[in-house]
């Protein structure tokens, strides 16, 4: 365990978070938020090695979600939540993928496919043949296969 004293949580820096949460030594990062929303999963389980005392652990289980990371909060930052609700819809966790006023128009095609790839390589779906079947029929009308 880091430390007696209560978790806080913030958001912040979603693109170098393994080693902000790691620390140096001395310093640390008790978590954020934004980053998690789509890897709640790997989140869980490192945090679980950081809580045994096992930083490496941690990392070998945080440092690959940081591309997706990344690929997910791609300038503009406010379209973030297609992301997240996108690979939520990919996984199960939704049975849509629609969000109030149209938000998920905010990204591009060519990013939700970027999406899919880099939660693909990271074993982000829990169930690919599912996730295969959600992709196969999104992309079908754009007339990808």
């Amino acid at each position: 365990m880091l430390s007696d004293a209560p978790a806080r949580v913030y958001t912040g820096d979603d693109f170098n978070y393994v080693d902000m949460i790691a620390g140096d030594g001395s310093t640390h990062s008790e978590a954020l938020l934004g980053a998690f929303a789509a890897v709640p999963r790997f989140a869980s389980a490192a945090f679980g090695r950081l809580d045994e005392g096992d930083p490496a652990g941690f990392r070998e289980i945080l440092q690959p979600t940081v591309k997706l990371s990344r690929l997910v909060f791609t300038a503009p930052t406010q379209y973030y939540k297609v992301g997240v609700a996108w690979l939520a819809y990919l996984d199960g966790h939704q049975d849509h993928f629609k969000m109030i006023g149209g938000f998920e128009t905010g990204r591009s095609i060519l990013h939700l496919a970027e999406l899919v790839r880099a939660a693909g390589e990271i074993g982000l779906f829990t169930d690919p043949e599912f996730t295969a079947t959600r992709v196969e029929a999104f992309f079908a009308p754009y007339g990808a296969r």
